[in-house]
């Protein structure tokens, strides 16, 4: 497999606290990229796009993990209330 899909099978593979951790680390990482490249010290720019697609990525899955944790709760208040109306 290659490299990135190695990445996203990780980020698959994350709750919701370790998404939200890693994504408040590729931004921590994104400004220091920042800092360092008005020094001059970045060889490689295509770094920043690489941290950019990663943190877009994590957004994305926290998304998903939001909205199947409404939907589940949805369905627990859905069958609570079945079962409430069944008495």
């Amino acid at each position: 497999m290659s490299k990135l899909n190695d990445r996203r099978h990780e980020i698959r593979a994350m709750n919701m606290h370790d998404a939200q951790q890693e994504i408040n680390d590729l931004r921590r990482h994104l400004f220091e990229l920042r800092i360092r490249k008005d020094r001059g010290e970045i060889k490689n720019n295509r770094e920043f796009a690489q941290v950019r697609a990663d943190i877009a990525r994590l957004m994305f899955h926290l998304s998903e993990l939001q909205n199947a944790a409404v939907l589940e709760a949805q369905g627990a208040l859905d069958d609570a209330a079945v079962a409430s109306e069944e008495k």
